[in-house]
């Protein structure tokens, strides 16, 4: 290091290199900090997504004093949980300072920038406290400098000191600036930039462990290891579950370390006898026992979790709680598939490389066509390439490990284990993940896919995210490489005496270094996504009625997919005017919240035109038809259509069919009252409104007011009156209201109900809360009534109203009604429900699955008698077997050896299709009767026969019937699944 730097603090100095190859390599970001933020437009707008976190955390928490865990401005009039949302609480909290003094955007991208700032300083820390700790590598450095008489001995420290700040410089650069950052910026994904916290929960959790520590600096070291814990988990909560498999990868090399020590000492102090064969004093002092292993080990692991959940756990606790109340699972492998790493990604340059990389755009519609292929999902890598290792990282790394393989076992464990958690659950080479080998088609499963059975850990649907810690691994083994080589130079050049060309010899070749671990992981220009809101949504700020926005394109989104064209553009734009919007993103949701919109033929004709651009006759007619019904039901006063945007499909081709829709059917005023930069924007004609509103639940076309807690059939009369059953303990309706009567100071809510009952159940009651505010418990009887509460003006809204009936209890009619599993008078119950059908063109066999309630088809499906035999423990399919009985006596024959054969005890299903009885012997119905049947040939000429029986059983003791036309037979509980509250036929709300 030049000596004028020397004279230069340490750390303010590495945080301002740092802090300029940020601005640098962010280019032109600097330039437009204020206008512009990290993504691309023509991708999902995920950064959009990060910089309306920001916003919505104040507008609930400071200007609201309302929870950030919910909204009720996107996903309208439902609103949605942010529990399990990519929220990114920490920058959220961060940003705010800047949020209120100076913008929203610039707020954003300074908790982006400080993120690379602080990743490179992190591993800075990290692997300069690695290369100085008593390991004999830099052994020097530590509290050495300037206690040293001798000059000659203190500048050989200070060049060793530099050698280290350098080297641990360098890692910092490879961990800040890798490529695998660059690309999640690029794709707005500023969760996955958020690393800082990484390296520094790894310092302080190498402190806590070190042995060369006082306790009191271990403990100080165990509580900011839990405090950088908890920052990554409120920053991006799958990086706390790489955290904590990191953890494990430390604790077991740090205790077998401990206890390799431990027994040297014991053998040490075995062999330290004196002449006489009396212990001497070293042996007795080295035969003191040795500090416990594990003691000072769980100490910290249990200091750092205790003050990494005080910190989490407001963010922590609820998100544990839905995981464990809802099913979030993914559907088999989800997407771990696509968006696992390529083999040969780890050797390509990432697309947005200036030299090396390609068209970004072209490459992100690829990836989008990719996608909507059938069988995306079974077809291997479909992703931009996420994760570059870079090709003198990957050198620098591999030397890195070799010369201090002893040393780095932490580190080399990390690059491995994360590396290969990067490729998925199959190994991918060239987008392929099934491979023919000799005609045998095969795949190679990696580490990952144990992960995928592990609850909660599943939930991980991206593999390439475990780059962070990979990079993390490979930033160190990086930086003890170049430490190596510029300790060499140095020795040589001490050898070789003074020069001039030697003395700029070492700096020349670590400059070398940095430009080529830099050069091979660029990403310039950094692409960037324009931030700047159009005028008109300040104006729509300004209007205090208390309506809703719609925007064109309209649609929704999830983890999982998208409903419609959806522009999450479009809700960051909400920070600025603040009103609700259909229309939204989210994470992870139940299902109810797409299907709502997915089942209203208002949204499916609006849906499909932004799809496909198809403007039929017949999506005209729906749309047209529920307009005004709609725009009164969500009080929709604004609609906005927006221009389309370069590339990005559909909606790039669909946009004039979307305008022409909405302009042809929706209610707006003849002129947009703004226009500007391809926008048009319409108030909405409202019709006339009422502040009484009837709801007819059971009949035709009342799912738009139906929220969660409702059967999903449109139409039902459950007990005999037109009535939708309430199916949870909560149910909530959508209820429009206008021009409230102000001189009243109450109105009537009742409801027409019958309680779902059964043998000793309780009495049902139910609460009634209307926007949130609740009312009185009123009693139900068993049978159709109406029940009515008094509702105060006060909590009714001249807008959607959202009315929730609370109830006492919801029972499944499978739990609370049971069935019959006997077989019989056989003494034997199945273990499943199973259902026969027999009839002229078949023959139905179906086990159900217990869970789900999922028939599996469990007949052969010939034509004659069809046997299936079941397992009598768990009811699966031990084998099914068909005889054509109507076409010859030698598959009667066949039928009767293979009953003959059953395991005595097993359950058997048969079933017959079409004239099975015509070629029937009188050995054929022998063997039938040890099933427990009572037929004879005679009885099942000419009709059609389904046997529930027990290889064994006596004759007339199974299940059987015999019928002309069919013969139907169904054993097993209640097929109902579905939990049952009440019935509710009318609700109406009245003066």
């Amino acid at each position: 290091m030049p000596k004028s730097l020397n004279r230069v603090p340490l750390h303010p100095l590495a945080l301002g290199v740092f802090s300029l190859l940020t601005l640098i390599l962010s280019w032109p970001l600097p330039m437009r900090i204020f206008t512009w933020v990290p993504g691309v437009a023509q991708w999902a707008f995920d950064e959009s997504t990060f910089v309306w976190n920001i916003w919505y955390f104040k507008h609930s928490l400071i200007d609201n004093l309302s929870t950030p865990l919910h909204s009720d401005l996107i996903y309208y009039p439902l609103g949605i949980d942010l529990v399990l949302y990519t929220y990114n609480f920490f920058n959220a909290i961060i940003a705010q300072p800047l949020h209120v003094a100076v913008s929203l955007i610039f707020a954003s991208n300074v908790t982006v920038l400080l993120s690379t700032v602080l990743s490179g300083y992190g591993t800075f820390l990290l692997v300069r406290y690695l290369l100085v700790r008593d390991w004999g590598l830099g052994a020097g450095d530590r509290g050495s400098i300037g206690r040293h008489r001798d000059d000659s001995r203190s500048e050989i420290v200070n060049r060793q000191s530099s050698i280290v700040n350098l080297s641990a410089f360098a890692a910092g650069v490879v961990y800040a600036f890798a490529s695998n950052r660059a690309i999640y910026a690029t794709l707005g994904h500023y969760d996955m930039v958020t690393t800082q916290w990484i390296p520094l929960y790894a310092l302080m959790l190498l402190r806590s462990l070190d042995g060369t520590l006082t306790p009191s600096r271990r403990r100080k070291a165990a509580i900011l290891a839990g405090v950088f814990f908890a920052f990554n988990g409120l920053a991006e909560m799958i990086t706390a579950v790489f955290l904590a498999i990191f953890t494990i990868i430390v604790v077991v090399i740090v205790v077998s370390r401990q206890l390799a020590v431990s027994r040297k000492q014991l053998a040490d102090s075995s062999e330290q006898l004196g002449v006489d064969g009396a212990p001497s004093r070293s042996a007795i002092r080295n035969s003191q026992p040795a500090p416990r292993p594990f003691l000072n080990t769980l100490s910290a692991l249990l200091l750092i979790g205790v003050v990494s959940f005080a910190l989490w756990s407001p963010v922590l606790v609820p998100i544990l709680y839905q995981f464990l109340t809802d099913d979030f699972s993914l559907k088999g492998w989800g997407e771990a598939i696509p968006l696992s790493v390529d083999l040969l990604g780890w050797f390509t340059p990432t697309v947005v490389h200036p030299l090396f990389g390609g068209d970004l755009v072209t490459n992100l519609r690829q990836v989008l066509v990719n996608w909507t292929l059938p069988g995306n999902l079974e077809t291997g890598f479909r992703d931009v390439n996420t994760v570059f290792l870079g090709w003198a990282t990957i050198v620098l790394a591999l030397l890195g490990a070799f010369v201090y393989r002893k040393r780095l076992s932490i580190w080399m464990w990390t690059a491995l284990t994360f590396g290969l958690f990067t490729l998925g659950p199959f190994l991918q080479i060239n987008g392929r993940y099934r491979f023919d080998l000799d005609g045998v088609e095969t795949s190679f499963p990696l580490p990952f896919a144990l992960l995928h059975y592990i609850p909660i850990i599943k939930a991980n649907r991206a593999p390439n995210r475990n780059s962070v810690l990979l990079m993390l691994g490979l930033a160190v083994l990086v930086g003890f490489a170049i430490y190596w080589i510029l300790k060499k130079w140095k020795k040589n050049e001490l050898r070789m005496g003074s020069g001039s060309f030697r003395q700029r010899s070492m700096p020349i070749l670590y400059s070398l270094f940095i430009f080529l671990l830099v050069f091979e992981h660029l990403a310039l220009p950094l692409p960037l996504s324009d931030a700047r809101v159009p005028a008109v949504y300040e104006m729509i700020a300004a209007d205090p009625a208390p309506v809703s926005v719609m925007h064109a394109p309209l649609g929704w989104r999830n983890s999982f997919g998208t409903l419609g064209p959806e522009r999450t553009l479009l809700q960051y734009y909400q920070s600025v005017h603040q009103k609700p919007m259909l229309g939204g993103n989210i994470s992870r949701a139940p299902d109810f919240k797409m299907d709502y919109f997915a089942r209203i033929p208002f949204f499916q004709s609006i849906i499909g035109v932004g799809t496909d651009g198809q403007l039929t006759p017949e999506r005209l007619e729906t749309v047209q038809a529920q307009a005004d019904e709609m725009m009164y039901l969500y009080n929709v006063g604004y609609v906005i259509l927006t221009p389309p945007i370069e590339q990005r499909f559909p909606y790039v081709d669909t946009w004039q069919a979307t305008w022409d829709l909405f302009k042809s059917t929706l209610p707006l005023e003849a002129q947009p009252f703004w226009t500007g930069d391809g926008f048009e924007v319409y108030r909405v004609i409202q019709p006339e409104g009422s502040d009484e509103f009837t709801l007819e639940l059971g009949e035709p076309g009342t799912f738009p007011y139906q929220g969660d807690g409702w059967d999903n059939v449109e139409v039902d009369a459950p007990y005999g009156l037109p009535s939708i059953w309430a199916t949870d303990e909560q149910s909530c309706v959508f209820v429009p209201l206008r021009d409230l009567d102000e001189t009243r100071s109450t109105y009537t809510l009742t409801v027409q109900a019958r309680p779902f009952d059964y043998p000793g159940s309780p009495q049902q009651q139910v609460t009634a809360q209307i926007n949130g505010e609740i009312l009185t418990t009123q009693d139900l009887v068993n049978d159709w009534q109406n029940v009515s509460w008094t509702v105060p003006l006060s909590t009714l809204r001249n807008t959607v109203n959202e009315i929730c009936l609370n109830w006492s209890y919801a029972a499944s009619p499978r739990t609370v009604l049971g069935g019959e599993r006997m077989i019989g008078a056989t003494g034997v119950a199945l273990p499943v429900d199973v259902e026969l059908k027999s009839f002229a063109d078949g023959a139905w066999i179906s086990t159900f699955d217990e869970e789900s309630g999922v028939p599996n088809d469990a007949s052969a499906g010939r034509q004659g008698v069809n046997v299936t035999v079941l397992d009598a423990r768990t009811g699966e399919i031990v084998d099914m077997q068909g005889f054509d009985t109507a076409a010859n006596e030698f598959e009667s024959a066949a039928l009767a050896e293979y009953i003959d054969q059953i395991a005595a005890g097993s359950p058997v299903l048969v079933g017959s299709r079409g004239a099975a009885g015509d070629f029937l012997t009188e050995d054929a119905i022998t063997q039938l009767r040890t099933l427990g049947a009572e037929m004879t040939l005679a009885s099942v000429q000419g009709s059609y026969f389904s046997i529930v029986g027990v290889k064994g059983a006596q004759p007339g003791t199974a299940l059987q019937v015999v019928g002309e036309t069919e013969a139907f037979l169904r054993i097993g509980l209640n097929p109902d699944r579905r939990t049952l509250a009440a019935a509710v036929g009318t609700m109406s709300l009245t003066r």
